[in-house]
């Protein structure tokens, strides 16, 4: 996490609502591998934002 000067590797308390771990989690794009199948991950990943104004223009 240290040696990753683009913040891509976040660690923090989920238990803590301030942290900034637990409010990425809660940001609609998060999502789990294998979350269909009720696995409980503690690892979640931000989707890739699409810029829709600029491919309907």
């Amino acid at each position: 996490m240290q040696s990753c000067p683009s913040n891509a590797i976040v660690f923090g308390n989920l238990n803590d609502p301030d942290s900034k771990v637990s409010k990425l989690f809660k940001d609609p794009r998060c999502y789990h591998l294998l979350e269909e199948l009720h696995t409980l991950p503690n690892t979640g990943y931000l989707t890739k934002v699409w810029n829709d104004e600029t491919i309907n223009s």
